[in-house]
């Protein structure tokens, strides 16, 4: 995958996510394809194309936020970043490890996104609330990184 092509894909991602990803609510909580694209670009080629994808990503998002840009290409830098460390210690050949990190990187997304609201006094849901979407999210993505994974690996992305 050439670099133009990953950075249309994530456009098309990003695309996607604002457009019709809100459609797919469970309990209120959308899925993150952005984040489960940077998840599957790190885990299949490594920790700088995943950060170069996360910040390309997040400005994408930031864009199409009402807030200040950088607080999506931040918290997306830092799932990356997560996902970077996790694959080098694990076996990445295991799905489940790509779903546990997942998971946790949607925590880490949605913790960064709620203390950036939080540090720039922008409005945000309760806590309680925050915290129940974040979970559901995390789920949502965990369960979608499998296809995207497989789909990827099938694909024999390479290291750029």
């Amino acid at each position: 995958m050439t670099r133009v092509a990953a950075g249309l894909v994530i456009l098309l991602a990003a695309l996607m996510q604002v457009t019709w990803a809100p459609q797919l609510t469970v309990l209120g909580a959308f899925p993150n394809l952005v984040l489960v694209l940077v998840v599957v670009i790190t885990w299949t080629r490594g920790q700088r194309a995943g950060l170069v994808s996360a910040c390309g990503g997040g400005l994408l998002l930031d864009l199409t936020a009402p807030g200040p840009l950088g607080a999506h290409a931040l918290a997306l830098l830092a799932a990356a970043y997560l996902v970077g460390f996790w694959v080098r210690n694990v076996d990445p050949a295991q799905l489940v490890h790509a779903v546990i990190a997942t998971a946790a990187c949607t925590a880490v997304y949605s913790l960064v996104l709620i203390g950036a609201d939080n540090l720039l006094d922008l409005p945000m849901p309760p806590l309680d609330v925050a915290a129940q979407l974040a979970v559901t999210a995390a789920a949502y993505n965990a369960i979608l990184v499998v296809p995207a994974l497989l789909l990827g690996r099938r694909r024999r992305v390479r290291p750029a």
